[in-house]
């Protein structure tokens, strides 16, 4: 079975769940062999199949929205979305602020890579700006980011001019590569670390919507499912030479343009695309030749990736800050991060179970469901 009751891929859905758990194991157990599996293949990691999968979901969903209902419905749908974002990555920053409390400055530094908050209303300012982003929970920003440019892509891609899309997308990341500016690059903070050029990472995110836009009338999924055997091979062909040739000595000192990730060197770009692809065809024959459980945890999660983020980004604030201070040794590192994918889990499971479509509406539920039970038990007493 690769599609949910209620139409989900669940493929996908296993996709985006493994790139949190890439980003966890990466974030919380770095170095131990927790984190091996999904960075065995150079220059592939969390964060590009995460912007890569959330463009390709985007124009899946609102081209069949438009399709079913219209195109103000779908702009309708993104910036709420837009906004759901500005307040997770604010409230990120946030809790960077508090957090900063229990630390030394040496400490938080080391945990955040941001200056401790001496002036507090300053650094609130900043988080409230979206310019305060700690270690491990930056990428929201640069999702807001993405989201507003696809307000301008879909009603494009809706009067079928997708070529203009796509070679718009391709110039901007070669001027990316070629002459970056200022107004391109996200800092963690006022005149600190630049973690993403957004020119350059839109490149995945657009073209992988244009993908997704055409998802049905390509019928994507059955051609990745006929060229699966010459994707794994083109896959491990690939992995092996970046290994041996670009991540030679000889060579990485001479073409750190090709694999920066900062800039998304146009490596890391092609492999971003051809690993999603052949995993999300290997998901695909999983799925369809074993039950649905084997794969459930990332599943689950990656049902819900946008929470799980969140919940691994505030962990890495809080866990040290409460818990286990860091450093951490590997046992202790993997035991963390383990819990932390499992929280993500759990919660993405309850979301199902207890059916919190939106989060917005859950205090709203848990009254209503108070007073079922009231009324329920009431009625036993009679």
């Amino acid at each position: 079975m690769t599609r949910s009751a209620h139409g989900r891929d669940l493929a996908i859905d296993a996709l985006r769940g493994l790139a949190i758990w890439s980003m966890v194991s990466l974030h919380f157990a770095d170095g131990t062999w927790a984190a091996e599996p999904t960075h065995l293949f150079p220059y592939m990691d969390g964060m590009s199949a995460f912007v890569l999968l959330s463009g390709l979901v985007l124009g899946i969903v609102h081209q069949r929205w438009i399709s079913r209902f219209s195109l103000r419905y779908s702009v309708d749908r993104l910036i709420r979305r837009i906004a759901v974002l500005y307040v997770c990555q604010a409230a990120i920053g946030l809790a960077a602020v508090v957090a900063a409390q229990a630390f030394t400055r040496r400490e938080f530094r080391r945990v955040s890579l941001l200056p401790y908050p001496d002036d507090v209303g300053e650094k609130i300012r900043w988080a409230l700006g979206l310019r305060y982003l700690p270690s491990g929970g930056n990428i929201l920003l640069l999702y807001l980011i993405l989201m507003i440019i696809a307000l301008a892509v879909i009603p494009i891609l809706m009067r079928r001019w997708w070529p203009l899309v796509v070679v718009g997308s391709i110039g901007l990341y070669v001027v990316s590569q070629t002459s970056t500016a200022g107004w391109m690059v996200v800092t963690s903070f006022p005149g600190g670390l630049e973690v993403q050029n957004w020119a350059a990472w839109q490149v995945l995110f657009v073209v992988a919507l244009v993908i997704g836009w055409h998802w049905d009338r390509l019928r994507v999924p059955e051609r990745v499912d006929a060229a699966l055997p010459v994707l794994v091979a083109v896959s491990l062909a690939v992995g092996l030479t970046v290994r041996d040739v670009i991540r030679s000595k000889s060579v990485v000192r001479h073409s750190g343009w090709l694999i920066d990730k900062v800039d998304l060197g146009v490596v890391r770009v092609i492999v971003a695309f051809l690993v999603v692809t052949t995993l999300y065809g290997v998901f695909r024959a999983v799925l369809r030749w074993t039950r649905r459980d084997v794969l459930r945890p990332l599943v689950s999660t990656g049902a819900r990736s946008l929470d799980s983020y969140v919940i691994q980004a505030l962990a890495l604030l809080a866990v040290p800050a409460v818990l286990v201070a860091r450093p951490w040794s590997p046992s202790t590192a993997m035991t963390v991060a383990v819990a932390v994918f499992a929280t993500c889990w759990l919660w993405a499971e309850a979301r199902s179970r207890f059916r919190i479509d939106k989060l917005h509406r859950l205090p709203m539920q848990m009254v209503q469901a108070g007073a079922a039970g009231i009324q329920r038990a009431g009625r036993a007493q009679r």
